[in-house]
């Protein structure tokens, strides 16, 4: 049975890249030690999410695609899933097909993008995911779980205006990293995915953390009981945090899980069970540089 629960996104919270800092891989072990089971929640899909995943030490499944997919990484197939109508994804591709930002269609471990959105095909292809570079006019598989398009925020930031008009009541539409905007199934987030995990266990753990730093994981923050953002995440994100952490860069995540297993956590968790802590107190987290 699961008794602390601690969800984590991982670019620019569990890690910064593809590397996850010697110190946060120790952290999770020694969470793991304390009692504690980890879940990443991620808008990557899951083959470049294995890295991240396999550090952490966790046997729970992930939730990938921001929560259009969650999956056993172990045997790689999903526990459950929500698709994106195909003919839905075709419109929001329309709508962005002229605008200067790429673009990728994602299906089953699989992406689709045009042979000139370079930046795309090669991140892809280099997290071991096949890529169809082919698509020369607007184009979904049958099955597909996410639009998503990538580029400077001048452009982003224009484009989900419209999106959001267009689309509003029938689809997600959110920045998914500084740059990244998504198109989800409506309902689908990584806090809908969470809620659904939950609602499937025997027993629902006895705490649930949740960090994150971007509009993606304001519904997964909202699920937990306590949860947690870097000092650096989206300005949106920060007045969802009750725990300010450092950033990925300084070690943050360590730092939250040394501060979750000292005794200013474990008062600061038994508070959030009894819902006794107050809506408006924050924590600010410094890091303590690891002795020598």
């Amino acid at each position: 049975m699961i008794k602390k629960l601690l969800v984590t996104d991982i670019d620019e919270t569990l890690s910064r890249g593809n590397d996850i800092p010697p110190e946060v891989v120790s952290a999770c072990a020694r969470l793991h030690d304390e009692g504690w089971s980890i879940m990443v929640a991620t808008g990557r899909m899951l083959a470049s999410s294995m890295h991240h995943i396999r550090e952490t030490g966790t046997a729970l499944p992930a939730i990938v695609y921001n929560g259009a997919r969650v999956m056993d990484h172990r045997t790689s197939r999903p526990v459950f899933e929500t698709t994106l109508d195909p003919g839905l994804a075709l419109e929001a591709l329309r709508v962005g097909w002229d605008c200067p930002v790429e673009l990728q269609v994602v299906g089953d471990e699989a992406a689709f993008c045009r042979k000139d959105d370079h930046i795309t095909g090669r991140y892809l292809t280099g997290s071991g995911i096949p890529v169809d570079r082919t698509c020369e006019a607007p184009f979904t598989p049958d099955r597909v779980y996410r639009v998503l398009f990538y580029g400077e925020m001048r452009h982003i930031l224009p484009l989900e205006r419209v999106l959001k008009e267009r689309f509003g009541g029938r689809a997600e539409i959110v920045q998914a990293g500084e740059g990244y905007l998504d198109v989800l199934p409506l309902g689908v987030s990584k806090g809908s995915a969470l809620r659904r995990w939950l609602d499937s266990l025997p027993a629902k753990p006895e705490i649930v953390v949740a960090a994150g730093d971007h509009h993606n994981d304001v519904e997964m923050l909202k699920e937990a009981d306590l949860s947690a953002a870097p000092r650096d995440a989206a300005a949106e994100v920060l007045p969802m945090a009750d725990v300010i952490i450092p950033s990925a860069n300084e070690g943050g995540f360590a730092t939250l899980a040394d501060w979750l297993m000292g005794m200013d956590g474990v008062a600061a968790l038994e508070a959030a069970a009894t819902r006794s802590r107050s809506g408006g107190e924050k924590t600010e987290l410094v890091r303590v540089a690891p002795s020598c």
